[in-house]
């Protein structure tokens, strides 16, 4: 049986389990038995069906969390085909009756959720489930309870906050559920996560590895150890915050990539000469990298790309993959394209795309960044489009050069056929939250050195006379400036040791996880953000490291739907820490409506969350 129909069929139950008669004819005989309310939670399999149930669900936030995370803030606009709701979202005017403001598709996954976990720890009680098969399951209903939370919080402030199995939609009021502030809801969230049995990768469930009508499940999985590394980001424990992205870094390098561990989600590099092909890169041809015609931008296959893709596999970690096959519907297409079935009612903002993309200067001083033209946005008929969800909508050519392009009047089956991808975390956001927590922890060159071109560059310590040492013995980690030109450099701390270490013939061959490290705008080919000239202390250094991981993060993981959050998780920070947050973050919006010729709102702590639309009708 297909997973994905039994994705669907579950989904369909989930939220009908009051008229589970009047849809018994849409599931097949195999899934009838596992399916009565009575029977649901007898076997292992039973678990699963629920854990694909709740995913089902969660496929259903996708345009919700895009449209909250990327047209708040500054890189995504509305165009004149966009709806009253839609516009009062990018303005900040929203009131409690916007579409876009209900909570109750958040509570649908969050109750099912509650129920779920409920009902595997009476399976485990009652022996249906060993306490391996426990373990596993039970983290990976948290890990997405836990997400849901935090999302909701980022736009609403505060939540409310239940775990009772019995709890309905309709129950949730401020006299009968408690309501958690942000701070508190954190705190929250990262004993939950604390107190999952286990956050290792789930390898031992049968879906973990399971590939089905052509999309590899494990995707689907959110990462616990991210999850709860972006917690204590939250909560400015940076510390805890690089201790876990760097545990993940280390369980994909063991479990994942053990021969290989350099593949390992390292933003690894390579020459694009002859047969030599380039990772996921914008890069040109070996001795012609000033030649345009020698272009090449194999970054964006980083969203044309099938999750079965095994390169692809050193990139993304969290990916759902939608099938115009099956339930649920995937609705980006109508958010963004201007062809077809596009109803075009979003585009990139003029700020996006002329002040950040198209002002970034390349290694060989050409003035654009191929993670932006082509890539993350293009013209489409006259008209800027959101590119990056539309990759598996439109047809695809490729140049002599093998970058692939999109014909907007050609479609990849037909223009009916709507299927897509929604982007949730890969290795760029994971280098970007990694350095910032590193860089608040104390460490603003490793920031530096992992937003700009990688370890291995900026730890290769250079002797008194300016050359670099021929036996790299004591240089190529993260690590403190050696004393002299023979001492070793002392290494950092974990979480903030990172090995890049090559050695070649004639000396001890050594190739260490983070050798082929580029950093962000290394793998872009893009020239380094260089330090100004008011940077005089390690403070200085901090505030301004800080303000370049912001806008790499426009630049890198745009429209990717984590833009909101990260705006304002540094105004936070900064408010609390008395550097204006507030200030930060309008100046950050103003650029957006400034650039299209608008009065930009103003925003204050008391109005950075939106209301709660309470209604439960849907």
């Amino acid at each position: 049986m297909r997973l994905y129909k039994l994705l669907t069929a579950v989904f369909i139950v989930l939220l009908t389990t009051s008229v589970l008669t009047s849809c018994s004819d849409m599931l097949d005989a195999e899934l009838e038995n596992a399916v009565n309310p009575e029977d649901s939670y007898k076997t292992a399999d039973d678990a699963d069906k629920a854990i694909l149930g709740i995913y089902s669900q969660f496929m259903k936030l996708a345009d919700r969390v895009i449209v909250l995370e990327e047209l708040r803030a500054d890189l995504m606009d509305v165009t004149t085909n966009a709806t009253p709701d839609l516009v009062d979202i990018n303005n900040h005017t929203a009131t409690a009756s916007n579409k876009w403001c209900e909570i109750a598709p958040f509570y649908e996954v969050i109750l099912n959720c509650n129920d779920a976990l409920s009902n595997f720890d009476k399976m485990l009680a009652d022996n249906k489930l060993s306490k391996a098969d426990y373990s596993y399951r039970y983290a990976d209903v948290m890990t997405v309870r836990c997400w849901v939370y935090l999302e909701m919080a980022t736009h609403f402030g505060d939540v409310y906050y239940v775990t009772d199995p019995l709890v309905t939609i309709k129950d949730l009021t401020a006299d009968k559920v408690p309501v958690y502030q942000f701070d508190q809801l954190v705190q929250e969230l990262i004993k939950c996560m604390t107190s999952v049995p286990t956050l290792d990768l789930s390898t031992d469930s049968p879906l973990y590895n399971q590939t089905s009508d052509g999309y590899l499940l494990k995707l689907f999985f959110l990462n616990k150890k991210l999850l709860l590394g972006d917690l204590y980001l939250w909560a400015n424990d940076y510390v805890q915050a690089a201790t876990q992205y760097n545990n993940f870094f280390k369980e994909a390098e063991t479990k994942e990539y053990s021969s290989t561990p350099y593949y390992a989600y390292k933003l690894d590099t390579w020459v694009w000469d002859a047969s030599n092909e380039p990772r996921f890169q914008v890069c040109y041809q070996r001795f012609k990298g000033a030649d345009l015609n020698a272009f090449r931008n194999k970054w964006k296959e980083i969203f044309s790309r099938s999750s079965t893709d095994t390169e692809l596999n050193r990139e993304m970690i969290n990916m759902v993959s939608y099938d115009t096959k099956f339930a649920p519907t995937y609705p980006l297409i109508e958010l963004f394209a201007n062809t077809g079935q596009g109803k075009y009612y979003l585009k990139p903002s003029s700020w996006a795309i002329n002040g950040l993309w198209e002002a970034q200067v390349q290694s060989n001083d050409f003035v654009f960044d191929g993670r932006g033209r082509e890539s993350s946005f293009d013209y489409v008929n006259g008209e800027p489009v959101v590119l990056k969800y539309l990759y598996d909508y439109y047809a695809q050519t490729t140049d002599d050069n093998k970058t692939i392009h999109l014909s907007y009047n050609q479609y990849s089956t037909d223009q009916y056929s709507k299927s897509g991808k929604w982007f949730i975390y890969r290795a760029g956001l994971l280098h970007l939250r990694y350095a910032e927590a590193a860089n608040r922890a104390g460490y603003p060159d490793i920031a530096y050195a992992i937003i700009n071109n990688g370890i291995i560059t900026n730890y290769d310590w250079a002797k008194e006379d300016g050359t670099l040492r021929s036996d790299k013995e004591g240089v190529q980690y993260t690590g403190y400036k050696p004393l002299n030109d023979t001492d070793a450099s002392v290494p950092y701390p974990e979480p903030f040791y990172l090995d890049a270490r090559n050695n070649s013939s004639p000396f001890v061959t050594y190739r260490s996880p983070w050798y082929q490290n580029a950093g962000l705008r290394g793998r872009a080919s893009l020239k380094n953000v260089e330090k100004p000239d008011w940077v005089m202390t390690k403070t200085d250094s901090i505030k301004w490291m800080e303000d370049a991981i912001v806008t790499e993060n426009a630049l890198e993981c745009g429209f990717e739907g984590n833009r909101w959050g990260t705006l304002l998780r540094i105004a936070m920070r900064r408010d609390k820490t008395g550097e204006n947050g507030t200030a930060f973050l309008n100046k950050t919006l103003n650029e957006k409506f400034q650039a299209a010729g608008k009065s930009a709102p103003t925003l204050s702590s008391s109005n950075w969350f939106l209301p709660k639309n309470e209604n439960v009708e849907q």
